[in-house]
């Protein structure tokens, strides 16, 4: 049986049913959730809490829908064509790829909706925990560790997308659809909380995941808090975060074989989602791999995102393929090879964390602390992998380059870096007026969507729209 929920404000329940997405394939009506993080028998046992957090993972990234997903389709393609990094052979005039969104954008609303749908699913655990007397205090402290994390995670991306946004942490709907925004230093104080607060509690290893790398433990969050650290100019903490993680080197390293690296349960992972209905594929890849190469492909990498890698780099060997379809050459990304069910060994999982960012996150915060050798390392780590040679860059502004460009070459169509990095260093105007020429600055955030606008007066737009 199938059902839809109702709409409160920022929320669409536990559940998201949206129609077809502009720009998007369409969606399908929401299959019921496995769980009701709501009921109190949820939190009866250790089994059923366990069952109800590893349930709230797949709905971050399937979100029930195996056309278009949160972390698959949204955060990582339509952001990787805001920037600079896809185009749509089929569809030049797409919104996203040409900054004209509409706050009516069925995408955008997806985003914000998402967000908040995993929000209250994480607030609806920790509120349940902090209740239940019939759950172990150990696997307590594990499911609020990983709640707190995830809702971490989701009011990162919105207030990088949509700048000052609610701050939401609790499930009372009476309270959440009246919400104003909130700053973006507020968002962040609450961002920081939670990871450390979530960092205390969280396992060491990946016992609760069945030793794969699909869900949050100790050093999830301290990647994800060094990113913080490094978007909020705390450069010390960053750097600290950082090499916490890659010291940790019984769980995490740089294979040299690039083309392990999307792999499940790769050594490079910190956090990964599982694969789609467990066969060895991934959204991402499915919908960045062609159907068949003898037409266009859905999505190509622009020329700008091709010449950001130098001659040699063995990223663009290994991470990108090139076909020609009736005429007309494409560079697509092939970070993931599988498009449908893998054959054979060797699965893929979606990378959310990997260990490259950590190395790249401290080679930055390094600069801003002047330890410009220290951060040399760090990026020439990068460059040997990809079997380029050291960095030519020897002060703090050719350094700070340095970075932003391994980050273009080495993070390109995953979860949102270059778009992101574009906006907090402050370059997205001279980068994208020069490769967009309908580029305007407000464009950098995108619309509060109009039924939020509409539910909550509390709301309003972002300037430009």
């Amino acid at each position: 049986m199938k059902v839809k929920f109702k709409l409160f404000g920022i929320y669409t329940g536990i559940v998201l049913s949206l129609g077809a997405m502009t720009g998007c394939r369409k969606f399908v009506t929401a299959e019921p959730p496995k769980t009701q993080l709501l009921s109190t028998g949820v939190f009866s046992s250790d089994a059923t809490a366990n069952s109800a957090v590893a349930g709230m993972y797949s709905y971050m990234y399937q979100l029930n829908n195996a056309s278009s997903t949160y972390g698959g389709y949204h955060l990582t393609i339509c952001t990787a064509l805001s920037a600079d990094e896809l185009y749509r052979p089929a569809l030049p005039a797409d919104p996203f790829y040409t900054n004209n969104l509409s706050p009516a954008s069925l995408d955008v609303a997806r985003i914000w909706a998402s967000s908040y749908g995993i929000i209250y699913n994480a607030n609806a655990v920790l509120e349940g925990l902090q209740t239940s007397t019939s759950v172990s205090a150990s696997m307590k402290a594990q499911l609020a560790g990983e709640a707190l994390f995830i809702r971490a995670f989701c009011h990162f991306y919105l207030v990088n997308l949509f700048g000052d946004v609610p701050l939401v942490t609790t499930t009372n709907v009476k309270q959440s659809i009246v919400v104003g925004r909130s700053s973006k230093d507020s968002v962040y104080k609450q961002i920081i909380a939670d990871l450390e607060q979530a960092k205390s509690t969280l396992a060491t290893n990946y016992s609760f995941s069945g030793n794969e790398r699909v869900r949050a433990n100790k050093w999830v969050a301290s990647a994800f808090l060094a990113r913080v650290y490094l978007y909020t100019g705390d450069w010390a903490n960053a750097e600290a975060q950082a090499t916490a993680v890659i010291n940790n080197s019984s769980l995490y390293s740089l294979p040299a074989n690039l083309n392990s690296v999307f792999l499940k349960s790769s050594n490079e992972a910190i956090w990964q989602f599982l694969s789609y209905t467990g066969s060895g594929y991934t959204i991402a890849g499915s919908q960045l791999l062609p159907a068949s190469y003898t037409v266009a492909p859905a999505y190509a990498l622009t020329s700008f995102q091709q010449n950001a890698f130098e001659t040699g780099d063995q990223r663009k060997i290994a991470w990108t393929n090139s076909y020609t379809a009736s005429g007309q050459a494409y560079v697509i990304p092939f970070k993931y090879k599988q498009r449908t069910n893998a054959s054979g060994t060797g699965g893929e999982y979606d990378m959310v964390l990997r260990l490259a960012e950590q190395y790249l996150i401290r080679a930055e915060a390094r600069v801003q602390l002047n330890n410009l050798s220290g951060s040399k390392e760090d990026i020439n780590a990068i460059r040997a992998r990809a079997g380029l040679p050291g960095t030519s860059a020897n002060d703090r502004a050719s350094m700070l380059l340095a970075v932003d460009h391994e980050r273009q070459a080495e993070l390109f169509t995953e979860w949102g870096h270059r778009w992101l990095d574009l906006k907090r260093t402050g370059r997205i105007n001279t980068v994208l007026s020069a490769e967009k020429p309908a580029w305007v600055a407000s464009k950098a955030l995108f619309p509060i969507p109009t039924t939020e606008l509409a539910n909550n007066p509390a709301l309003s737009q972002n300037a430009g729209y």
